[in-house]
């Protein structure tokens, strides 16, 4: 896997990147459900081979509201790294800091988190998780993630682990590559991706039009 695609995978899991765009998402102003939707579609699930043999993935829900970022919950699950399983948390600008972020799936035990990084867009937590909690996200129904508002209020977002088991499980998955190959227009997931590519491909002095397949040293 080249450097474009683990610039990626990074960039994502670490919460780096910000939405914008009501796709792969739930949205707030719209609590009711499509008559066709699926519960998987709450989440996407995003998978690139490593020369191991494994696959490295990431599976992210957004929570928008009239095209507002209000919140994200990703899994990153890497064979490659030393901590394979990765969540991250992020909510909106103007929160407290110190008050992190406390995580609490149905009426579990909450954990509070403490904020990684802010950037424009949002300010987001992470945590090394084991497959018990992965587990406890496959039986539970509401992942809560509470935070503090400039007022000392709760802003809450509420995750909906509806689907989460299936499409955690699943074998099936896109790659980057079959992302970027998409043209529906509808996907603001892919834009962004599609948009983070191409910067990255600036830093690195990259030509856009050359065969991203190519492995580099």
């Amino acid at each position: 896997m080249n450097n474009i695609k683990l610039a990626l995978i990074g960039a994502i899991s670490a919460g780096l990147i910000s939405f914008s765009l009501p796709a792969f998402a739930q949205s707030e102003s719209a609590p009711v459900a499509a008559p066709n939707a699926r519960a998987e579609d709450n989440w996407l699930k995003v998978c690139e081979p490593l020369d191991s043999g494994d696959d490295a993935c990431i599976m992210r829900q957004l929570i928008v509201s009239n095209n507002q970022f209000l919140g994200s919950f990703l899994i990153r699950d890497d064979p490659g790294q030393e901590s394979r399983l990765l969540a991250v948390a992020a909510v909106p600008l103007g929160v407290l800091l110190p008050f992190g972020v406390t995580w609490q799936i149905d009426g579990a035990q909450p954990v509070r988190v403490p904020f990684m990084l802010c950037d424009p867009q949002s300010c987001s937590t992470q945590l090394v998780i084991n497959e018990a909690y992965v587990n406890s996200l496959k039986r539970g129904a509401i992942l809560r993630l509470t935070a503090k508002n400039r007022q000392n209020q709760d802003l809450v977002v509420e995750i909906n682990l509806a689907g989460f088991t299936s499409v955690y499980d699943a074998e099936s998955s896109v790659t980057f590559d079959q992302f970027r190959q998409e043209d529906t227009g509808a996907s603001a997931l892919e834009q962004v991706l599609q948009d983070r590519a191409e910067e990255l491909r600036r830093e690195m002095g990259v030509d856009s039009n050359s065969d991203e397949s190519t492995p580099t040293n």
